[in-house]
């Protein structure tokens, strides 16, 4: 008898830049062995070279073992990636013992995640207020409505994208002490209060997050006539944050990020800057914080556009459904939703699981009203014992 043993899938971040979406230029030597005409291995090594720029934005390893009878049969590993090259320049090409070497220099993008994926329905997002794990840090430039202000600011970037609908709850934040954060969650990394948030605005996501660094420091004289004249430089101002996305059904967390970069804060000592301001945005430091942010939104706009289109039932009356999704999801009559029920599973640690059923049958949307959907079953909703707080989705 033969059964797969082992099946892992892991993502390898080669470099840092492996995380993002952008397009980074490398530079990078591809080799071949020269064992016949010179044009084979110059296109040997070639292909190696753009295989290792591919590298460069990540590769997907995957191993599996076949085992028959207790011993390993088959034992594989394959690996492969999700890169864009663009825009190849030869810098270099010869011929050294016996090998042929190509040097090029590309642009690299990673791939998006699901690029074929057709589903535009805005998914409702709710964006929480952002810790602030060393409030003191905010005092310089009075920075303290970051906690409000950034995730105001991500929202409206997120909502510009047009791929999901962001809801402002930044008046609500999810960690009573961000410094441990996300430690609030369970062990299965869930987050409690995720749920009653996204039940509460009626939302598919939250969006969460700490700023962990605001850090002032002064950057090292460099230079012989700087240190002779005692030039003074503007400071350095340091800006971390962790941004997480949890699923509103479960708790579950999908996404999770370290952004960090640093920039020179010119602003006076006493002046009141605030955050987002457009004296906040004038400095070195705020137009580093706005790539960052930009950058962030990018990244979770990407993985919320993979992610499937979910709305609760409200209410299930004969065959007509009550969903709670808003005209802003872009639902139209006549657009079909795939039934699903809600239940409970235990894991052998008794753990509770959200698990959805295929309940195989379709509702068709007949209005759209402003806050809410109709939609319409083949037949009765007692029939497949469907009911609130069930779900519908779209893939």
């Amino acid at each position: 008898m033969r059964r797969i043993c082992l099946s892992s899938c892991m993502l390898l971040g080669l470099f840092s830049a492996a995380d993002t979406l952008h397009a980074e230029v490398v530079q990078v030597t591809g080799r071949a062995p020269v064992e016949g005409a010179l044009s084979y291995a110059r296109e040997q090594a070639m292909e190696d070279a753009l295989h290792q720029a591919s590298l460069q934005a990540g590769a997907q390893i995957s191993g599996m073992q076949l085992m028959e009878k207790g011993v390993v049969s088959t034992d594989t590993v394959r690996l492969s990636t999700r890169s864009q090259i663009s825009d190849v320049e030869i810098l270099r090409e010869d011929t050294i013992d016996g090998m042929y070497e190509v040097t090029i220099r590309a642009d690299v993008d990673e791939a998006a995640l699901c690029p074929a994926s057709v589903q535009s329905y805005r998914k409702a997002v709710a964006v929480a207020g952002f810790g602030l794990a060393q409030p003191q840090q905010a005092t310089l430039g009075r920075l303290e409505n970051i906690e409000q202000g950034l995730p105001r600011w991500l929202a409206a970037e997120l909502n510009a994208g047009g791929g999901v609908h962001a809801l402002d709850a930044t008046r609500i934040s999810l960690y009573q002490d961000p410094r441990r954060a996300p430690s609030a969650e369970t062990a299965q990394q869930r987050l409690t209060t995720s749920v009653a948030l996204a039940t509460q605005l009626g939302a598919q996501y939250v969006v969460s997050g700490v700023v962990r660094d605001l850090a002032l420091h002064t950057p090292p004289k460099t230079g012989l006539v700087s240190r002779l004249a005692g030039f003074s430089q503007a400071p350095v101002r340091d800006f971390v944050m962790d941004v997480f996305v949890h699923d509103g059904l479960s708790g579950a967390m999908l996404f999770q990020r370290t952004y960090r970069t640093e920039g020179q804060w010119e602003a006076a000592r006493n002046e009141k800057t605030g955050f987002a301001t457009p004296q906040f945005w004038a400095t070195s430091y705020g137009s580093e914080v706005a790539d960052i942010l930009e950058r962030a939104a990018g990244d979770v706009d990407e993985m919320l556009r993979c992610q499937p289109f979910m709305a609760r039932i409200v209410r299930a009356r004969g065959n007509r459904l009550h969903i709670e999704a808003s005209a802003a999801a872009g639902l139209r009559p006549g657009d079909t939703l795939k039934v699903y029920r809600t239940g409970t599973l235990y894991n052998l640690d008794l753990e509770p699981r959200t698990e959805l059923t295929d309940m195989a049958a379709e509702a068709v949307v007949k209005q759209v009203q402003p806050q809410f959907v109709i939609a319409e079953l083949g037949g009765p909703a007692e029939r497949l014992a469907i009911q609130r707080d069930d779900m519908v989705i779209a893939w």
